[in-house]
C-alpha cells in the first residue's frame, strides 16, 4: 500500500481497494494504522490519498547488537544438521551486508571479549532428512520414517503426522501423531534414519500446543502423567540447586542444618531420575516410592559393577523434613 501511496499520489481508495484486492473497510482501517505502525501519516485531499513523509530507515545495528545476533546464530540451535541452519546463514549474510563496514570491523574486535560455547554432543544427522521433515511440517504432509528405537535399540518403521520441529536442550525432535502409538510422540532426529513424504495431506488438530505437550518436561522427555517430586539435598549442595530456577513448577524450602528440599511436578520420573543421581549421595528422593525405588537399583548395580561389598539397599522410609522449615517462592536463592 505504501508503494501505491507513492507511485500514484492522489490515488482515490476504491483504486486501493481493488489494486490490493481488500474491502474499502479494510483499506480504511490500514490507512489509519499506517501512523501507528510505521510513523507515516497519511492525508486524503479532494478524495485521494497522499503520503504526508516516506517512512523512516531503520537505525543501523550497534556493534554490541551485531555481535549479540551472529553468537546467537551460531549457538548449538542453528548448528550442523539444524533445520533452520541455511535460513540462519541466509539471516547472517543479509544483517551483515546491510550494516556498514566500521561496525562490523568493531564488532569483530569486541568478540575477542567473549566466548560462547554450548558443550552438546554432535549427533550425525542423515543427509536431507532436516529438508524433507521441515516441508512436511509447513505443508502438512504425512511422513514415513525409519527411526532406531533408543530403548531397544532396534529399527522400526512409523507412518505420522508431523506437527512441529523442536529444540530441546541441545537436540532438535520432531513432534508427530503416530499411527501406532495412537498419540503424539517425540522422534529425535538424530534417530531417524530414513524419511519419505508420502506427499498425503492431513490436517493437525487446533488444539495441539507444543507449550502444553512439554509442559511438565524436565527437560526433554514428555507425554508421560505428571508426578510430583520431593528430594532432599545436602547443605553442600543446596546453594547451587536453589541459585537457579531448574522448572516453573519447582518449590525451595530451607532445613535448619543448611539443606533444601526440592519439589516439583515433572513428567515421568526416568528423566529427573538421571539429573538426581548426578549428585550422588548429596540428594535424597523422598516421594514417589516408585523415584526412591529407580534410584536405590542403579545404586545396586553401580555397587556390583564396581565389585563392592553388598550392602542392604532397601528403599527406607524417608525422614520427614522439620515443620518449621521455611517455604521459598520458585527459583528463590
Amino acid at each position: 500500500m505504501i508503494e501505491l501511496l507513492r507511485s500514484r499520489p492522489g490515488i482515490p481508495i476504491s483504486d486501493l481497494a481493488a489494486s490490493l484486492d481488500r474491502s474499502p473497510r479494510t483499506i480504511y482501517r490500514w490507512l489509519s494504522e499506517l501512523s501507528d505502525d510505521i510513523g507515516v501519516p497519511v492525508y486524503v485531499s479532494n478524495g485521494g490519498y497522499y503520503l504526508a513523509g516516506e517512512p523512516d530507515s531503520p537505525a543501523p545495528f550497534t556493534p554490541e547488537e551485531l555481535l549479540a545476533l551472529r553468537a546467537a546464530l551460531r549457538s548449538e540451535l542453528f548448528a550442523e544438521g539444524s533445520p533452520l541452519r541455511q535460513s540462519a546463514e541466509s539471516a547472517w549474510l543479509k544483517v551483515r551486508d546491510a550494516s556498514p563496514l566500521e561496525r562490523i570491523r568493531r564488532a569483530t574486535e569486541l568478540s575477542d571479549s567473549y566466548s560462547i560455547r554450548v558443550t552438546a554432543p554432535k549427533g550425525f544427522l542423515e543427509p536431507g532428512v532436516p529438508r524433507v521433515i521441515e516441508n512436511a511440517v509447513t505443508a502438512h504432509h504425512r511422513l514415513r520414517i525409519v527411526y532406531r528405537s533408543q530403548k531397544s535399540n532396534e529399527v522400526k518403521r512409523y507412518t505420522v503426522d508431523p506437527y512441529a520441529l523442536v529444540f530441546r536442550r541441545h537436540s532438535w525432535y520432531l513432534l508427530a501423531h503416530s499411527a501406532v502409538h495412537r498419540k503424539v510422540v517425540q522422534f529425535k532426529l538424530v534417530r531417524i534414519k530414513d524419511v519419505t513424504d508420502t506427499g498425503v495431506e492431513f490436517e493437525p488438530p487446533a488444539d495441539f500446543s507444543v507449550d502444553d505437550y512439554f509442559r511438565h518436561s524436565w527437560e526433554v522427555w514428555a507425554g508421560e502423567e505428571p508426578v510430583d517430586v520431593c528430594v532432599r539435598f545436602s547443605p553442600h549442595v543446596s546453594a547451587m540447586i536453589a541459585e537457579t530456577r531448574r522448572h516453573p513448577s519447582q518449590r525451595i524450602r530451607r532445613l535448619p542444618d543448611g539443606g533444601i528440599i526440592f519439589e516439583v511436578t515433572v513428567s515421568g520420573i526416568e528423566e529427573i531420575a538421571l539429573w538426581i543421581l548426578g549428585f550422588g549421595k548429596e540428594a535424597e528422593v523422598l516421594k514417589p516410592a516408585a523415584l526412591r525405588a529407580l534410584i536405590c537399583d542403579h545404586v545396586r548395580g553401580m555397587a556390583k559393577l564396581y565389585g563392592l561389598p553388598e550392602h542392604d539397599l532397601t528403599p527406607s522410609v524417608p525422614q520427614q523434613s522439620s515443620p518449621s522449615s521455611s517455604l521459598l517462592p520458585v527459583g528463590s536463592p
